[in-house]
């Protein structure tokens, strides 16, 4: 190892060393949610779904303070998002998106006015009777954020948690099932969910329920995995996420109900 590189791995160690300590002291305990700052990644980011370069996109931020973070357009229209998302599924690069077609108005066509930009983080493991505390950096319209909570280890593959995407991905591989009645076209295997509200803001803004902790397991005790969804939908406009933190709910740190 040369000279350079023995002083750049010890200044890492010492950076890193200094960013546990500053956590500590300022009673942030540890994510539970890998790569919730979005840095990590080559085209898209580690430890969540996909961008499709349509409606989700991995940006670096104008504010060197927050570096690389989500970017969401929901104004897109519908049909070219489900047939690009078909490819997305079988795999082509989010590089190779198309061009997005012109809205107009009243847009209750885009996915603004219809399924919204779903984005999803990869299964986090749980401890029963825990309390965990979520917050997130937004700006731009407001969002809907869920934790969602799954009793055995879900897929995670892309759009597996949206009923009517995959239902448009079984049309297009000829593969539906008959329409058989009382048949469920999509069986959920979320048994549990909990919501977070965020504001629209025109510059970065933290949020976190209100001294409010996400409980999974207190009266869906089956619960053993949670997925974080960031749902960005209506007004058709553009999104920004950035910093998204779970950890063991403190009462010290967090407040009280």
């Amino acid at each position: 190892m040369s000279l350079r590189v023995s002083v750049l791995v010890v200044l890492f160690a010492v950076g890193s060393a200094l960013a546990d300590e500053k956590e500590v002291a300022e009673g942030k305990p540890d994510n539970l949610l890998p790569n919730g700052d979005f840095e990590l990644g080559e085209i898209t980011p580690r430890n969540w779904q996909t961008i499709d370069g349509l409606s989700s996109f991995w940006v670096k931020d104008k504010d060197p303070d927050h570096g690389m973070a989500l970017k969401f357009d929901s104004d897109v229209r519908q049909s070219q998002a489900y047939d690009w998302w078909f490819k997305i599924a079988e795999g082509t690069s989010p590089k190779k998106a198309p061009a997005k077609i012109p809205t107009v108005e009243p847009k209750y066509d885009t996915l603004a006015g219809l399924d919204g930009v779903w984005f999803w983080s990869d299964a986090i493991p749980i401890e029963k009777r825990n309390e965990y505390w979520l917050t997130l950096d937004a700006k731009g319209a407001g969002m809907l954020v869920w934790l969602v909570g799954y009793p055995e280890k879900p897929d995670v593959s892309f759009a597996s948690d949206a009923g009517a995407v995959k239902q448009y991905f079984e049309k297009v591989k000829g593969t539906a099932p008959p329409n058989e009645r009382l048949r469920k076209a999509f069986i959920r295997k979320n048994v549990w969910k909990g919501q977070l509200k965020i504001g629209a803001s025109k510059e970065w803004q933290t949020y976190s329920r209100r001294a409010k902790p996400f409980r999974p397991t207190k009266y869906t005790p089956t619960v053993k995995y949670v997925r974080v969804l960031l749902y960005p939908f209506w007004p058709p406009g553009e999104y920004f996420v950035d910093n998204v933190r779970l950890v063991e709910y403190d009462p010290e740190v967090h407040g009280a109900e």
